[in-house]
């Protein structure tokens, strides 16, 4: 069955489940003439793009309209004016949506529901808060029969659908002793948040893997709170792009870190406003503890560790380290390239077995390609980002599975690029 994977497509899949319509908040495609009408229905509005995170806001007072977006403030007085305002200067995509703004709702939160499989039956995996609520928490675990009930009845119906979908991120509303869905958002495998879920269903591997949320005011506050240094970084995203490092210096000073651009921000809200604009209004992001990597020269390293579907197995079929160039935060822009054992020589860590270490990070990360697999049983080549410390405990940082090979080219030892190219042929 194909169906759009826009906003509106899935608005129209759960409308047509009478059990779930009752719960969904009316949702129109934008223009002139649903604004208008939305406006003489409700004095509040959200508009959103059919994909993405971006939010405008109309509400209606004293015959005055204002447009919210990003903290930005317009008033107008007239319809036409606020129509021709949005479309010139406000709407980014083609086609957008248009709902009613609940206001004063004393509870609002993100519920991630997961399947391994497509067979498998969805389960609750996440709790997200949205913004900071007083009773956020006594409102949830008051409603939680409800709420469960709602996501995955309605996580089932869209997965009828959206058959390579595992993963879905549903806005939760309550207002007027209703559960809402305010808002759904699909993560295909190749999303960090679904790999995620799938890679702590398993306890023996979620030891390994960085604790990660998706980024919200609450949850990068909580994190900060908790780690004082924390990455974030887009669901979707390769080769470093859109990855920040955010260090609390103090309790009033926090530093925030890309590429080797610092900016520094008085107050917590300085440095999520600027997030918010520069980054949460584009993309979805996930907030993740920042991991103690080893260092080579001062600068953090990590391996990159091939793995391979091969005869029905995985197998690990090339590794090497990459080492950080100087005041970079991730090793996505390396300096240098060695391999594992020249690495470890580097370090000079005694008690660092060099033998034992490599044999783990192998179990790991095959035990991960295995998980993974399951989600994505397309799959058969991942390049996985394992970190360690000093003392030897590994982090999976992330799984890709369109890795750049050529750094294994780059190599004076030839012999780990010609192992992996004989695996793709296989």
């Amino acid at each position: 069955m194909k169906a759009s994977r826009g906003r509106i497509g899935q608005y129209r899949i759960l409308k047509s489940e009478e059990s779930l319509s009752k719960h969904l908040l009316e949702t129109v495609l934008f223009s002139k003439t649903t604004l208008f009408a939305f406006l003489d229905k409700y004095t509040s509005v959200v508009i959103k793009p059919v994909f993405g995170p971006e939010e405008i806001y109309v509400s209606s007072k004293d015959h005055t309209f204002q447009i919210t977006s990003n903290d930005n403030v317009k008033i107008v007085n007239e319809k036409e004016d606020l129509y021709h305002h949005l479309v010139c200067n406000e709407i980014t995509q083609k086609y957008h949506i248009i709902q009613p703004r609940l206001l004063r709702n004393p509870f609002q939160c993100y519920i991630t529901v997961h399947r391994s499989v497509e067979s498998d039956e969805w389960s609750l995996k996440s709790v997200t808060g949205k913004s900071h609520s007083k009773f956020g928490k006594f409102f949830y675990l008051y409603l939680y029969k409800m709420i469960k009930n709602v996501v995955i009845r309605s996580a089932q119906k869209l997965g009828e659908f959206f058959l390579q979908c595992n993963t879905i991120v549903f806005e939760i509303l309550f207002m007027n002793k209703r559960i809402w869905i305010a808002d759904s958002v699909l993560h295909f495998p190749i999303s960090k948040w679904s790999q995620y879920q799938e890679l702590t269903t398993l306890i023996d591997l979620s030891r390994y893997v960085p604790v990660t949320e998706l980024l919200t005011e609450v949850t990068l506050k909580n994190f900060l709170k908790k780690y004082n240094e924390v990455i974030i970084k887009p669901c979707n995203g390769q080769h470093g792009v859109g990855v920040l490092l955010i260090t609390k210096k103090n309790s009033v000073t926090y530093e925030m870190r890309t590429g080797r651009k610092t900016l520094t921000k008085s107050n917590f809200d300085e440095i999520y406003r600027y997030i918010k604009y520069n980054f949460l209004s584009k993309k979805d992001y996930l907030v993740q503890q920042k991991v103690p990597l080893v260092r080579i020269d001062d600068c953090p390293i990590d391996v990159r560790v091939i793995t391979q579907k091969c005869n029905s197995e995985w197998v690990v079929t090339g590794k090497l380290v990459k080492v950080a160039a100087k005041d970079f935060i991730i090793t996505n822009m390396a300096q240098k390239l060695l391999t594992f054992e020249n690495a470890i020589r580097d370090l000079n860590i005694p008690h660092l077995n060099n033998n034992k270490l490599e044999a783990k990070i192998d179990k790991i990360c095959i035990s991960a390609s295995s998980q993974l697999e399951q989600n994505n049983p397309e799959i058969h080549l991942i390049g996985f980002d394992i970190g360690f410390t000093s003392q030897g405990f590994i982090w999976v940082i992330e799984g890709n599975y369109k890795p750049d090979l050529s750094m294994f080219y780059r190599l004076d030892d030839k012999k780990i690029y010609r192992n992996i190219s004989k695996g793709k042929q296989g």
